[in-house]
């Protein structure tokens, strides 16, 4: 892992990285996610879909990950990655990932790419990757994002 990164980072799709199922990614998403791979930091997608529609969607967009999960529930998956990777974040763009965040006693970033307004208590609100990157970067005390 690199100096002031999360081990890992977690993230819901759709409404996260893609609007929805069998569409592009939002643009920026595919590039984060490598880079921030690229840094150390394990990538996971956890998903409230089936395991097999989600680990599709995610081949077919070639986002770089080390995990996927199609679950429920995103909580049991979220404390899981905790206990055996240590410390972590959740991006997301719903309530109940929010709740399964705190649930899971990691922080949350909520993806506002469609104009959501922010949830009260989210650690912070991106309305594009960029400043999802400088986020992840500030929550772990570094002042810019790491290549």
């Amino acid at each position: 892992m690199a100096a002031g990164m999360p081990d890992f980072i977690a993230l819901d799709w759709n409404g996260t990285v893609v609007p929805f199922f069998g569409l592009g990614p939002y643009s920026g998403a595919l590039e984060t996610a490598a880079s921030w791979r690229e840094d150390g930091c394990l990538v996971f997608v956890v998903s409230r879909a089936g395991q097999g529609t989600v680990e599709r969607d995610v081949q077919r967009t070639g986002l770089a990950h080390d995990g996927v999960f199609g679950c429920v529930d995103k909580s049991p998956v979220l404390k899981d990655l905790h206990v055996r990777h240590g410390d972590g974040v959740f991006l997301g763009d719903h309530p109940s990932d929010f709740r399964a965040a705190a649930e899971a006693g990691i922080p949350f970033l909520q993806a506002g790419l469609e104009g959501q307004p922010l949830l009260e208590g989210a650690d912070g609100c991106f309305r594009g990757w960029e400043e999802a990157a400088l986020l992840v970067a500030t929550l772990w005390g570094i002042s810019e994002a790491p290549s």
